[in-house]
């Protein structure tokens, strides 16, 4: 007899291998959460505390709050006896577990409906929920932290944003699900997401009410004539939460029967932030998901390749992708272009079959442009998405001995567009006048991708002005200038890891980066602790580790133009 069990709300809602793990008990404890997942924690409980303050403050003693009840137990009865009290807003309140359906759960908030004595489930979020809506008539119900309540909410020209809806409804299913096995829930099937504050008509937090019998969500089914179907949360909810009960079911009963499991784990973004990542990455060693990153193959993909044999990198580089595709493309109807996707990736997995990381596609010579003195640009940015830095490599290439010198412009402060459009200015004025200064010698300006380009057009014209600014006089010499490295690239070579200047130049020009771990991201963190480290020193060594690295991008832009126009 399988030992009685509940899951959740988010167990439906994540990936299934974590309830498989979560209930065999062959397994060890996981690892302790990571920094990120304890920073996003903290950020959530902030935001949710907050929310509770808030509540209080406009609605008093009509208000009970059972956060200080730590004991399941005891907050279960506090949560029954305060519906039956007919209290108008519950906080923290812990449901009734639900045994025979498996299922356990906290709403954030009980709000009670308008003719009582029935509530509708409520849970905070930490992020923006709505996004404008321009089209037809106001649809999404949405109230404020002063007039919560269902009867209170009215249309609005807003829109649930799309990548959190299915979570978010699926989570309010469990609870109202949750609610429908005690005597205290409403006939009219809704719930209420409650959202950090964000750009809509409520001063505030939203609260945003959703029907969960509306058929709003769509996903794919294999087993329907018509694929991709409309279901309402709850129908999704439903589906999705039997799902984990049988993988918990199965776990439960794997150490003693031997019951083989049911979930497969597939590596996804989320697994590297997951507690059981450990456990999983042992299992996929050789895995098609372990080994392609760029352009990856999504869960049903892989699963669909498992089904047809083929599971490892060295399966997929040996697979005949034209007789597999007869197989495959009926069971990956989800996917639209999934034949070039399968091709792509098996174009990968050659590759690395082969210890290849960077193919040529073409022959013989590659024509590049040149100039007697060519200079590389490079722009870093904060995590705000605010440029920092300009950096300038210039290489005078008429004298053979000289050495191309480097040039930053930069600003250690917390960026603005205030800020940043001055410091773009002075770049602009300093590369203007450099490129003045060598009166008619023609000059070529390198850059890799075109945000360089579309930076420098963007703000000349947010200058909006009339003057003869250093900005308006670059912008309007870009095509005489500017040169783009990566459509190139793009035209002559195929990369298992893409196309990026960190894997073109290290595999093909064999240039090497200074810093251990050289990327754009970690370069924001870098720029943070330049302007708030502690200490003068480490602010120092923030600065001086962000000028190498930008340096360093602008010699690999160089170098790896120097090794194209080697090549026979």
């Amino acid at each position: 007899m399988t030992t009685p069990f509940t899951l959740d709300m988010h167990a439906a809602t994540s990936c299934p291998v974590m309830t498989q793990n979560q209930f065999n008990a062959s397994l060890p404890a996981p690892r302790n959460p990571s920094r990120l997942t304890q920073e996003q924690t903290q950020r959530a409980q902030n935001h949710r505390t907050a929310v509770f303050d808030s509540l209080i403050a406009f609605h008093g003693t009509t208000v009970r709050d059972l956060r200080g009840l730590v004991d399941q137990e005891v907050r279960v009865a506090a949560t029954l006896q305060a519906m039956a009290d007919g209290v108008p807003i519950i906080l923290d309140a812990e449901l009734p577990p639900d045994y025979v359906y498996h299922r356990h759960g906290v709403a954030d908030v009980l709000l009670r409906s308008k003719d009582g004595p029935n509530y509708h489930p409520g849970l905070i979020r930490d992020y923006s929920l709505l996004a404008p809506s321009t089209e037809g008539e106001p649809t999404q119900l949405t109230g404020c932290l002063s007039q919560p309540f269902l009867h209170q909410a009215k249309k609005s020209h807003y829109r649930y944003r799309m990548p959190t809806q299915t979570a978010d409804l699926l989570q309010l299913a469990h609870l109202w699900s949750l609610l429908a096995a005690t005597d205290y829930v409403d006939d009219e099937v809704w719930g209420a997401n409650i959202e950090l504050d964000g750009d809509h008509d409520c001063c505030g937090s939203a609260v945003v009410w959703t029907n969960l019998k509306d058929k709003q969500l769509r996903a794919y089914s294999h087993t329907l004539e018509h694929q991709w179907k409309k279901f309402s949360p709850l129908n999704r909810y439903q589906h999705e939460h039997r799902f984990r009960v049988r993988v918990a079911s199965h776990a439960l009963e794997h150490v003693e029967t031997g019951e083989p499991l049911v979930a497969a784990p597939v590596r996804i973004p989320q697994c590297n932030n997951c507690v059981w990542w450990p456990v999983c990455r042992s299992s996929l060693v050789d895995d098609i998901s372990m080994k392609i990153e760029r352009s990856p193959l999504d869960p049903r993909e892989i699963m669909s390749l498992r089904r047809l044999g083929v599971t490892t990198i060295d399966d997929l580089a040996e697979v005949d992708v034209d007789l597999l595709l007869e197989e495959y493309l009926p069971l990956v109807g989800h996917r639209n272009g999934a034949d070039e996707r399968l091709r792509l990736a098996a174009h990968r997995g050659r590759l690395l079959v082969k210890g290849m990381a960077l193919e040529r596609l073409t022959t013989g010579q590659i024509a590049l442009p040149s100039a007697p003195v060519e200079i590389d640009v490079d722009i870093e940015t904060s995590a705000s998405n605010h440029a920092y830095l300009w950096g300038f490599l210039v290489h005078d290439r008429r004298n053979d001995e000289s050495e191309p010198f480097y040039h930053p412009v930069a600003r250690w402060v917390e960026m603005t567009q205030k800020h940043e459009m001055r410091l773009a200015e002075e770049a602009a004025r300093w590369l203007r006048n450099y490129i003045n200064s060598l009166g008619d010698v023609p000059v070529l300006i390198w850059h890799y991708s075109n945000y360089e380009i579309t930076s420098i057009r963007r703000f000349a014209r947010l200058q909006n002005t009339e003057k003869p600014t250093a900005l308006n006089w670059l912008s309007r010499r870009i095509p005489d200038y500017f040169v783009d490295l990566l459509p190139v690239v793009r035209e002559n070579f195929f990369g298992v890891d893409g196309l990026g200047l960190k894997v073109v130049a290290s595999e093909g020009a064999g240039f090497r980066w200074r810093d251990p771990d050289p990327s754009g991201l970690a370069s924001q963190a870098w720029s943070h602790d330049a302007i708030h480290a502690p200490s003068p020193e480490q602010r120092q060594g923030a600065k001086i580790r962000i000028l190498e690295y930008n340096e360093d991008d602008v010699r690999a832009t160089a170098a790896l133009r120097h090794w194209l126009r080697s090549l026979a």
